[in-house]
């Protein structure tokens, strides 16, 4: 007989077993940065968007914010972390599967 040792508050959730919550949405995309804008950015965030770019990943979104738009967030060590919201043209959502929780404010 195999025993997990995984405790209960380390499984991952899933949208049909959590209770239905105004402040969550659940999302089955990530985003990937396809180009760097040229419209006028400051220097910090012409950096994180080639950093986004270069990359080559997929990235989870981080939250979601009242106007509708995604953020995602690059996280440095504990005190330090960056948020970018992509331009429109900017990026291109990408399927993953499990779906996955996401704040909404």
């Amino acid at each position: 007989m195999i025993q997990s040792n995984i405790s209960e508050d380390l499984k991952m959730p899933c949208e049909t077993c959590q209770k239905p919550d105004e402040n969550v949405i659940w999302l089955n995309f990530g985003i990937k940065i396809i180009s760097i804008p040229s419209a006028q950015l400051c220097p910090q965030e012409q950096d994180l968007y080639r950093f986004f770019f270069e990359s080559g990943l997929v990235w989870r979104v981080d939250h979601k914010d009242a106007y509708g738009q995604f953020w995602l967030c690059v996280q440095h060590d504990e005190q330090r972390y960056e948020l970018l919201t992509p331009l429109p043209g900017t990026y291109r959502k990408v399927p993953c599967d499990p779906a996955y929780p996401v704040p909404k404010f």
